[in-house]
């Protein structure tokens, strides 16, 4: 739906009239704003939420922004759970190869790295992320003074890549920029999600002195804000680590209550993937220590 049509619908079922809407514009702005024949301000638009009583997700979780970048989401989420619909495989796989030989935005720079990072190790028209991408990648976020969303996206599908001494500077930079921009929460949140991703690396590699400094630098920061999955994850990786130094059963029985309350839940994919993990790092079924070889499954987040 575009905004325009999204406003209409929530102006008819809440009872107003066009007048009401923006009582202090002729009645003809909004009509036209309605119609999709002249474009809302944003001013309008916090008028409009006011006014009708409505929060921005109400509006643009129906009407989003950018319209190309939802439907990349959704058709990247449908095939990450259908990986055999040969349909919705092959826009995928079409998109990334526009993507590959093209100047990519920051966006677009996002999404190809996505695309790499999880459906390579199904598909053989998709390519691992290379070592001079990786390069690439390293320098452009060591230049950076600050990270806007997608470099925070980007991090998240790459930290794994890393080794020790780059993953240290670039976190690093993850919590200063964090910092600088405190009052942005999506900022916040991803940066939390990198963390997990690089506590469980450093499980996988057996530093466990590193995983537990980065244990100690999540609980820094508030974590009151994160979403259930987050502390769920987060508390799941603080009692494996727990365990493996000191062997004491308590916390892997703390560990089979998250793991329980995630079945509860209905949330049978993340149940199964930790219990993955828990024969792998536990039982030592990965022997390799390379960053290459660790399942694309312990990276968690958006």
């Amino acid at each position: 739906m575009e905004i325009h049509e999204v406003l209409r619908f929530f102006r008819k079922t809440s009872h107003f009239t066009q007048k009401e809407i923006l009582p202090n514009l002729d009645p003809s702005v909004y009509s036209r704003i309605e119609g999709g024949k002249q474009e809302i301000k944003i001013n309008d638009i916090k008028n409009i939420m006011n006014t009708l009583s409505l929060v921005p997700e109400e509006i643009f979780s129906n009407a989003p922004l950018d319209l190309e970048q939802y439907k990349y989401k959704k058709l990247f989420s449908y095939c990450s759970e259908n990986l055999q619909n040969q349909k919705q495989k092959r826009k995928l796989v079409d998109y990334y190869q526009t993507l590959s030989c093209k100047n990519k935005n920051l966006r677009e720079l996002s999404n190809y790295l996505a695309i790499k990072n999880y459906f390579a190790q199904f598909w053989e028209e998709v390519d691992k992320i290379t070592g001079e991408e990786l390069q690439e990648i390293y320098q452009i976020l060591l230049n950076k003074n600050y990270f806007q969303h997608y470099d925070y996206a980007i991090i998240l599908n790459t930290i794994r890549l890393f080794d020790k001494k780059q993953i240290d500077l670039i976190m690093t930079k993850v919590f200063s920029s964090r910092n600088k921009n405190s009052d942005l929460i999506f900022l916040s949140n991803l940066a939390h999600h990198i963390i997990l991703n690089v506590i469980t690396v450093r499980i996988y590699e057996k530093d466990y002195n590193s995983a537990f400094k980065y244990i100690s630098l999540a609980k820094k920061h508030d974590q009151s804000e994160q979403s259930l999955y987050y502390r769920i994850n987060f508390k799941y990786l603080e009692n494996l680590l727990e365990y493996l130094v000191t062997g004491d059963y308590q916390y892997m029985q703390r560990i089979q209550e998250y793991i329980r309350l995630l079945k509860d839940i209905g949330d049978n994919a993340l149940a199964e993937q930790l219990e993955a993990e828990i024969k792998v790092v536990i039982h030592g079924i990965l022997v390799s220590s390379s960053q290459n070889t660790f399942p694309v499954t312990l990276i968690k987040g958006d």
